[in-house]
């Protein structure tokens, strides 16, 4: 699928340091979201070594972003957060 760019969200930061972006899809799985050129669309807003909270239709997780260059934005293997609580 594609970048909904309205689901993609700063949470915090910004300014000389990194930011902190949330991005929600119930359309795309995780291999699809860190995929080379996903973010594409959001190449105007995502910096190298932003973190972006994921959370896709098969679970969490976290990604920086590698590169935003010639107008490709890729972005780390998801860093998996949540699942079970041993219950």
């Amino acid at each position: 699928m594609a970048l909904k760019i309205e689901n993609l969200e700063r949470m915090a930061g910004g300014g000389a340091g990194f930011a902190i972006w949330g991005y929600a899809t119930t359309d795309d799985a995780k291999a699809d979201v860190v995929a080379a050129g996903y973010f594409n669309g959001a190449g105007d807003m995502l910096r190298v070594d932003d973190w972006v909270l994921v959370r896709a239709t098969d679970g969490h997780g976290i990604a920086i972003v590698n590169q935003n260059a010639s107008e490709t934005v890729d972005v780390t293997d998801l860093t998996a957060i949540g699942g079970s609580d041993g219950s």
